[in-house]
């Protein structure tokens, strides 16, 4: 009798344990949700993980992936901004939010970037729809909401003032994505601070709508951007064969460059063979601008967007000039700006001891003072070297700025 009560409490276990014939294994819910989102089946993916937050309603990394599902049905990627199902602005925002206040420093499962951008992302975007339609009270009740809700937080918007204080009058600005446009917008419009320059953003330049934008009413600041096309030939823009080819740029009453000429080979950017619109927008700003205007590229744009010109721009700080001579370090103004210009009371937010890519954002204010370290040392200058650590040191003390990467801690300390 006992083997027998073992055998059934056996055959009990087994079936508690084994599914249901041509029952399915259950799925992970973010594996499902990311499926959904990979398919744009966003309503489904948004069922998935409310029916998950009710097991779980403290899980930061459903919040995060509801706050995407909801961030993909308000729009997809940027080249959307000005379409936006704004109904779904604070849905995304909100969800975003609860990741960051149930774990300030989360590094869970991501797409792309952290919760913090997420949100200065929407709130942002919704802003400039609203100020490409000419409602710019609409657009400051979008920035507002977004620093309400953990965006455009103290040391990113420091940051992003040192950047573009960093520029000379009525310069143009590319800048890379999220971090260094949005801030830069929320400053033109809601303090209007620095309107004299017109901040490009370079994955935007791919599209109609924005070329159109910076033509005929850059919206946060009164400096449009001369361009040669009309409406016709940006409508037809389109990714192009390109094999590597040597452009030129002319140049007047420059010295230090007796060719009259800016020389520089431009390489394909898409497969090795094609060449983005943004790039060839670069290219059509440059030659209509003729050096009207300063032009600048923030040191967080990434290389190849710099359409090959490298050897003509000088490192200031957190930009690099383009010059009408090769130019590594404009050692002055590098100096002025670090020493001068600069605000660094970002140190103490402590956003930055939570946001890995802030952190990274700050190091470039390190990688300056390397730089002109290093001109200083070229030029033979010991005493200047060691001025310039010290001020390093001071303003960017290693307690409150903790080095990101070993190698550059290394170069560092290599120069003392």
């Amino acid at each position: 009798m006992k083997r027998t009560l073992a055998v059934l409490t056996n055959l009990l276990i087994t079936l508690v344990l084994l599914p249901a014939c041509g029952d399915q294994p259950v799925q992970d819910p973010l594996q499902s949700a990311e499926q959904a989102l990979a398919a744009r089946d966003y309503q489904r993916a948004v069922d998935i993980l409310e029916a998950a937050l009710q097991q779980d309603e403290q899980d930061p990394t459903l919040h995060y992936y509801l706050g995407q599902a909801y961030r993909s049905q308000f729009f997809h990627d940027g080249s959307q901004i000005n379409d936006l199902n704004p109904d779904f602005a604070p849905k995304a925002s909100a969800h975003f939010r609860k990741v960051f206040e149930l774990d300030p420093a989360f590094e869970g499962r991501q797409f792309v970037v952290d919760p913090y951008t997420k949100v200065q992302s929407i709130w942002g975007a919704l802003a400039m729809s609203y100020a490409s339609q000419g409602e710019p009270d609409k657009a400051r009740e979008a920035f507002r909401r977004g620093r309400e809700a953990g965006g455009f937080y103290p040391a990113m918007m420091e940051y992003n003032r040192n950047m573009l204080a960093s520029c000379a009058e009525n310069a143009i600005l590319f800048t890379n994505g999220d971090n260094d446009t949005y801030p830069g917008w929320y400053l033109q419009l809601m303090e209007g601070y620095r309107t004299d320059i017109t901040i490009a953003n370079l994955s935007l330049l791919n599209v109609p709508w924005y070329i159109r934008q910076l033509r005929d009413g850059y919206p946060f600041g009164g400096n449009n951007i001369d361009l040669g096309l009309d409406d016709a030939a940006i409508a037809g823009l389109a990714a192009i064969e390109w094999p590597p080819q040597t452009q030129t740029l002319p140049v007047a009453g420059d010295p230090l460059n007796p060719s009259g000429q800016l020389q520089w080979e431009m390489k394909p950017t898409v497969q090795n063979r094609l060449l983005r619109v943004q790039d060839q927008m670069v290219l059509e700003i440059l030659r209509e601008n003729r050096w009207r205007r300063p032009v600048y590229f923030a040191v967080t744009v990434y290389g190849p967007n710099k359409i090959g010109l490298d050897a003509y721009l000088a490192m200031e700080g957190l930009v690099l000039r383009l010059n009408s001579h090769k130019a590594k370090v404009d050692a002055a103004q590098l100096e002025k700006n670090l020493m001068e210009i600069y605000q660094y009371q970002g140190l103490g937010d402590s956003h930055l001891g939570y946001i890995k890519e802030l952190r990274g954002m700050f190091q470039n204010y390190r990688a300056s003072f390397v730089e002109l370290v290093l001109d200083y040392a070229g030029k033979g200058q010991p005493e200047r070297e060691r001025e310039v650590l010290a001020a390093m040191d001071r303003l960017l003390p290693v307690d409150k700025l903790p080095y990101t990467d070993d190698r550059f801690r290394e170069k560092v300390e290599s120069l003392r």
